[in-house]
């Protein structure tokens, strides 16, 4: 009342913007201590001035606020076009509470709009009918996550069908519908909208593909009396590309303003006219020129479409695309190694598949022109000139007795590797937990040192594991709990390791072992029975090649893995989940 009294000993053209002033005065308290459940709530008129200068409407323009309640952003618009000393504009609005109309319409004519239409409605009436009238300019604060009925029955959604029991996307393409082919939106959403997993994901992306979106900003929470949730501004137009300079459409502005603003001393959170300049201004550089509107780091980022669309939830939240400031900790710049060391394993992997693809291909290839290929026992395939002669055992026999290499035998540091079942890998040998003898213990064991080519065989445990001894190998002993083979001219190492690691070669040795299933034990003489499929040695070197190929692929993406997993416990740890 104050406010009121001053008004009126002050000039006409005073008295006129004081009496705008109680208006706003009069309608947030009004608002404020209404009664009504309509889901209208008085909008801060921080937050409308921020709407009108985003949108910023010039003379001549029609604005449209489908949810005005009292008219609170009507008026901001009507406020900025006056600024720019010129009229002509046009205000249409729906109010939601049927009391609003006549106030919202004597609030506008306090602010010298003598041309405006504000009715009552609800949200069911307009849903259903949309209507035809086109407007430069749509402003809205809509109830939120309000539930309106028989908006599953309605088939005129632009970009999906809004669940009927959150209106959220029902309101955000109804302002779309209402705008003209040059015309910009801005929607206030509560901030959950912009990342809900459900069918409103399908609509965020239809919108996205369909260019209705040019940015979210991020405003802070506590703005609005009847909630502190958190709350975003969607920036839409009918026609993105209307709007970008010719070859720069196809991203969106996120703008974190989270942190803006300032904290009164009723405990209400402000946006000073700064802040909504920075906002506003940072959106229109950006709708002039992205590619060179800078990003901001803790502020704005513009995004393709495409990174947009590689999150599967399609998210528009600001804070998930605006990169932080913050002086990054050990644990983060050892993530961000980390990464580039997977893209460089990644690239590498993705290069050898070709390769790999052109074995295969050969494979099948040779693996075609075999008539017939030949299948015998493995001891006729090592066998000298008769069978059982003196240089089969020598091609094919068991590791050491117990009694050559016993306990005391084994030494904790040098010495000779001693191969034994566990060692033998799907790639080669490992050294993780290999024991050794002295070499003087292994002077004595020289017939059963490993050579180059050798194949080393398990003959307990788990069956068909096998490995083919290579120059690191050389001199290596082998242990009491394997075979060793010595491939002749006609059978390839690697191709009989491979068929002993398929699925043929191990049902085999399964059903002729014995032991307990824990400890699966073949003997020599049964493993000399072991049927094996022969082809010419150039197929058998083809298929081999092919599965070393395989073998490595393998190795490369384990790894992988192995650094993915590094890299999800680092990001843990510090690298993305933020830190008391």
């Amino acid at each position: 009342m104050a406010a009121f009294l001053t008004a009126l000993q002050q000039t006409p053209t005073a008295v006129k913007a004081g009496l705008a002033e109680v208006s706003d005065l009069f309608q947030e308290r009004y608002v404020t201590e209404s009664s009504a459940r309509t889901g209208e709530y008085y909008t801060p008129r921080a937050v409308t001035q921020l709407l009108a200068e985003v949108l910023s409407p010039r003379p001549g323009d029609r604005v449209f606020d489908p949810a005005c309640g009292t008219g609170g952003l009507l008026t901001a618009a009507a406020q900025h076009i006056a600024q720019q000393g010129h009229g002509g504009a046009s205000f249409e609005g729906y109010a939601m509470d049927r009391r609003n109309p006549q106030l919202a319409m004597l609030n506008l004519a306090l602010h010298g709009v003598d041309r405006s239409l504000v009715e009552a409605s609800d949200p069911g009436s307009l849903f259903r009918n949309p209507g035809s009238g086109m407007a430069e300019f749509v402003l809205c604060n809509p109830p939120f996550n309000q539930r309106v009925q028989n908006l599953e029955h309605l088939h005129w959604w632009p970009f999906g069908q809004p669940p009927e029991s959150n209106a959220n996307f029902a309101w955000l393409q109804f302002a779309w519908a209402r705008l003209s082919e040059k015309g910009k939106a801005a929607v206030i959403m509560p901030a959950g909208a912009a990342s809900v997993r459900d069918r409103t994901a399908r609509i965020r992306r239809g919108m996205l593909v369909g260019g209705a979106l040019l940015a979210v900003v991020a405003l802070p929470a506590g703005l609005f009396s009847h909630t502190s949730v958190p709350v975003h501004l969607w920036l839409l137009a009918r026609d993105a590309s209307r709007h970008f300079p010719t070859g720069e459409t196809g991203s969106v502005l996120f703008i974190d303003a989270s942190r803006l603003g300032r904290q009164t001393p009723h405990g209400a959170h402000v946006i000073d006219p700064a802040d909504r300049e920075r906002i506003s201004s940072r959106f229109h550089a950006w709708l002039r020129s992205p590619r060179e509107t800078l990003d901001e780091p803790g502020f704005s980022c513009s995004v393709s479409y495409d990174e947009i669309l590689e999150n599967e939830s399609c998210s528009f939240d600001p804070r998930l695309h605006v990169v932080p400031v913050r002086e990054q900790p050990a644990a983060a710049l050892n993530t961000r190694r980390l990464l580039d060391e997977l893209v460089e394993r990644s690239e590498s992997t993705a290069a050898a598949t070709t390769p790999l693809c052109r074995s295969f291909d050969r494979s099948e290839r040779v693996a075609r022109r075999e008539t017939e290929a030949a299948r015998m026992p493995l001891r006729s395939v090592v066998k000298g000139s008769e069978e059982g002669s003196v240089e089969a055992t020598r091609l094919l026999f068991a590791g050491p007795s117990g009694s050559l290499i016993r306990a005391e035998h084994y030494v904790d540091v040098g010495g000779v590797p001693v191969v034994m079942p566990r060692d033998l890998t799907g790639s080669g040998f490992s050294t993780t937990s290999v024991r050794r003898i002295s070499e003087e213990q292994a002077r004595g064991l020289e017939r059963f040192h490993l050579r180059p080519g050798d194949v080393v065989l398990a003959r307990r445990g788990e069956l068909g594991r096998a490995a083919v001894v290579r120059e690191e190998q050389n001199g290596w002993v082998c242990g009491t709990g394997c075979f060793l083979l010595r491939p002749p001219a006609g059978l390839d190492a690697d191709y009989f390791v491979a068929y002993l690691r398929g699925p043929e070669a191990r049902t085999w040795l399964e059903a002729h072992s014995t032991g307990s299933m824990k400890m699966r034990t073949i003997s020599l003489d049964v493993i000399g029975d072991l049927p094996i499929t022969l082809p010419e040695l150039g197929t058998q070197q083809a298929i081999a090649d092919t599965m070393k190929r395989l073998d490595e692929h393998e190795r490369q993406l384990r790894e992988q893995l192995a650094l993915t997993q590094r890299i999800r416990h680092d990001a843990l740890d510090g690298g993305i989940i933020p830190t008391p």
